[in-house]
């Protein structure tokens, strides 16, 4: 089985004083295209799908022809999180109606953890949360819910819980890395590290499809952050080579495919 890993596509953001919509219209026709020679059997969005908590019309009928494009009428799965750019009640909107079309959509933290399986493979589903949220959701272990770090621990834990015998265990999640290289456009990684959590939690887990930071680079061999599909700031990005990473579950093989710029 092959995974398409894509994240923080920002949709709606205005770049340098335009919208940057026609350029984002390109990276997604190449992702569709890239969808069909790569033989790719579902796609993973780790989040930071829009730019804004309230986009605008125009950006949600944008997304609705890419999942339409995608989902309906290639039949290829979307398994899709909210990142902290994301409105979690308003991308998940009739989640469960979504379901059945394949397109899996999980915007804030539950007890029951979305998990969404394909054959050997268990892919977990882990939005972007706050250490408030975690001490609601399992309010049993709030003490230990000192940090950021803590609380993905307390969360990862519970999840590592429901691992069946047998299974690859896949993990969507949007977060900051310690040590990540990060980009002028990373607004909320470049103020502090305050929110950054060391890679060692994700121990256990066969691959980390990350979104959150938006230079595509390899953590460890089974973490990964794919990167944005497009530069969305000078200083760094423009030097950036952007694309998407392919994970084959035969042999657990990573392929970068790089996307061109319009």
């Amino acid at each position: 089985m092959r995974f398409l890993h894509t994240s923080d596509w920002h949709l709606g953001i205005s770049f340098m004083g335009r919208s940057a919509m026609e350029d984002q219209r390109y990276f997604i026709d190449q992702i569709l295209e890239i969808i069909k020679e790569k033989k790719v059997d579902a796609v993973l969005l780790a989040g930071d799908v829009f730019d804004r908590s309230m986009a605008n019309g125009d950006i949600v009928l944008f997304y609705d022809e890419i999942m339409t494009k995608m989902v309906v009428e290639n039949n290829i799965p979307v398994l899709s999180i909210a990142g902290n750019h994301d409105s979690a009640e308003r991308l998940s909107q009739c989640h469960e109606l979504l379901r059945k079309a394949g397109l899996y959509v999980t915007g804030s933290l539950k007890k029951d953890f979305t998990v969404v399986e394909y054959g050997d493979v268990d892919v977990y589903l882990l939005p972007w949360f706050s250490t408030d949220k975690v001490k609601a959701v399992f309010p049993d272990r709030a003490e230990e819910v000192t940090s950021v770090e803590e609380g993905f621990k307390v969360v990862l834990s519970e999840i590592k819980k429901t691992f069946k015998d047998g299974k690859k265990h896949f993990l969507v999640s949007h977060a900051y890395i310690t040590g990540a290289d990060t980009s002028t456009s990373d607004r909320t990684a470049e103020i502090g590290t305050a929110m950054a959590v060391n890679k060692g939690i994700f121990e256990g887990f066969d691959y980390v499809a990350l979104g959150h930071i938006h230079k595509a680079q390899t953590i460890q061999e089974n973490i990964r952050y794919c990167g944005t599909p497009m530069p969305y700031s000078f200083g760094k990005e423009e030097k950036q080579e952007k694309g998407v990473i392919i994970i084959d579950t035969d042999d657990m093989s990573k392929e970068f495919v790089p996307l061109k710029l319009l």
